[in-house]
């Protein structure tokens, strides 16, 4: 005979690295809504890890189906924590390598413009000293020998 494993042993993989909020109330029909909120490990983590689980039903109901939907929420609340550590991994990689591209590029421009500083020194171009040949020469023919 398989016995099916009790809340508490459903609740243990999420229970292992966060606190869990449980609360649970009755309407007047006797109908029970149980709410399962997982807490925030770090201020910055990802809300989709902390969305409650409500299950409303009757008392019976929750005593069959309960251990079920509890292994199945921490099941996929495993998976969400695995898929999100996975994104922010290669999103911190994709910022660093975006971060190294960009100092590479002003690197290059820094590095460019310090040649077009060196090569654009100003020299005389040629015509201009073909002229000033001219003008010496107009003013040797204009000056009294």
């Amino acid at each position: 005979m398989t016995t099916t494993p009790g809340l508490f042993n459903c609740l243990a993989p999420l229970l292992a690295n966060r606190t869990v909020i449980m609360t649970v109330s009755a309407d007047d029909k006797g109908i029970l809504t149980l709410t399962v909120i997982p807490k925030k490990v770090t201020p910055d983590e990802n809300d989709a890890l902390t969305t409650p689980l409500w299950i409303t039903a009757t008392a019976e109901e929750l005593d069959r189906s309960l251990p079920d939907q509890l292994r199945e929420y921490c099941a996929v609340h495993r998976q969400t924590a695995s898929n999100l550590e996975t994104v922010r991994e290669e999103l911190a990689a994709a910022e660093k390598a975006e971060r190294e591209a960009a100092d590479e590029r002003r690197a290059k421009k820094a590095k460019s413009k310090g040649q077009t500083t060196t090569a654009a020194a100003p020299q005389p171009p040629a015509s201009t000293q073909a002229s000033l040949g001219l003008f010496d020469e107009q003013q040797h023919q204009g000056d009294p020998q």
